[in-house]
């Protein structure tokens, strides 16, 4: 059966036949002609009504469709943020270590080979004579060869300032020159006496103090040797300030 409600021509046609029905069926009621004009407006209110009625019970019946509400839209979504993206992992930290340092060597001075002094007062320069000996006499300017003392090597010039009226005060230098092992035996001497030795540039230097055994003073021992050529000074009750860089620089330049 169907059951779908009619539109558009059949609706009409339908509303139509309804309405020749009724017209039929009034006139088949229609009384006697002299009252005419009421029944012709009592046929059009039926009419009306059937119309009205038919209309509505169509609309009932499902034959004619009613107006729908139309429901409200559905919200549409919020759009969505994207997602900040997540910072990237930082790198893990490697730990780096400290470069070593390379220890850069030292070169090592090369020994000079020295000159000794013709005299004694050419064994400091002669700016420097006053200031280091001042008005002290050299007993012989010349010098000596004072030859060797049976435990050191042999001296080739010796040098001695001594006031004449002082016991004791006085400085005496003594200077030689000979094979390079022997100035290494010289210096072992040296310690075991109690000398201090150390490297001093490209040549050794040592150093002892000692009291007098006769008066309040200290005798001093400076001996320097580079190469094969040495110095030993001597001092008592008699300082001096650089006596030992000048002696260096008339001898090995």
């Amino acid at each position: 059966m169907n059951t779908e409600p009619p539109t558009g021509d059949d609706l009409q046609r339908m509303l139509v036949s309804m309405k020749q029905t009724v017209l039929d069926r009034a006139e088949d009621r229609r009384p006697a002609p002299r009252r005419r004009g009421r029944r012709a407006g009592i046929a059009i209110g039926v009419i009306a009504m059937l119309g009205l009625g038919a209309t509505s019970g169509a609309v009932a019946l499902g034959m004619i469709p009613q107006p729908f509400t139309a429901s409200a839209p559905a919200p549409s979504p919020s759009p969505t943020r994207p997602a900040m993206p997540s910072p990237p992992a930082a790198a893990p930290v490697q730990e780096v270590p400290d470069p070593v340092p390379t220890p850069t060597p030292t070169p090592t001075p090369t020994a000079r080979a020295g000159t000794l002094p013709t005299d004694c007062r050419a064994l400091v320069p002669a700016s420097e004579y006053d200031r280091l000996f001042g008005t002290t006499p050299l007993t012989d300017p010349a010098g000596s060869e004072a030859g060797s003392d049976g435990d050191g090597p042999a001296v080739d010039l010796s040098c001695i300032w001594r006031d004449p009226r002082a016991d004791v005060t006085g400085l005496g230098v003594n200077l030689g020159s000979g094979p390079a092992q022997e100035t290494v035996d010289y210096e072992s001497l040296l310690v075991r006496s109690g000398y201090a030795c150390s490297d001093s540039g490209a040549g050794r230097l040592c150093r002892m103090t000692m009291a007098d055994q006769n008066y309040p003073v200290d005798t001093t021992f400076t001996y320097y040797s580079e190469g094969s050529t040495w110095v030993l000074i001597r001092q008592t009750n008699f300082p001096t300030n650089g006596l030992l860089p000048a002696i260096q620089q008339q001898i090995w330049g």
